[in-house]
């Protein structure tokens, strides 16, 4: 028997999760997330919902594997062979985490191990390669 293992690809340039604002009005504070943000990981969830019966169980510790492949700017020396500079890693993560939420694991929490990438997209095509599988380690095998 194969382990469980989600696939997906999503076709956008990576956009990396903005910090939470906050604006004052009419006497009230009102705290809100950029519209970029909020934008992105809409996208990226209308896209998992194609996957939501795959979804691993409340109980199931997951590996997170995630590949950014974003678009290179003309300007940037063609010396410079992967993108570091900003924006951060973890805060393309972080997007994506919050977007997989509630649709393709239950809850973040069951997150136990992750990999992260970010390169430059080949193609000059932005996309998102996300694969979920069942975290093995830690868990004795049956004899």
């Amino acid at each position: 028997m194969t382990a469980k293992s989600i696939r997906v690809t999503i076709a956008t340039n990576p956009v990396a999760k903005g910090r939470p604002r906050v604006a004052f009005r009419n006497g009230k504070i009102w705290s809100y997330n950029p519209h970029k943000t909020e934008n992105a990981q809409n996208f990226i969830m209308e896209r998992l919902m194609r996957h939501k019966d795959k979804c691993f169980a409340k109980n199931v510790p997951v590996k997170l594997t995630l590949v950014f492949y974003r678009i290179k700017s003309k300007s940037l020396p063609k010396r410079e062979t992967l993108p570091f500079r900003k924006p951060d890693l973890d805060n393309f993560a972080k997007l994506v985490c919050d977007a997989i939420n509630g649709i393709l694991i239950v809850d973040d929490a069951q997150i136990t191990t992750m990999i992260l990438r970010k390169r430059w997209a080949n193609d000059g095509k932005g996309h998102i390669a996300i694969k979920l599988e069942g975290d093995r380690n830690g868990i004795p095998a049956k004899s």
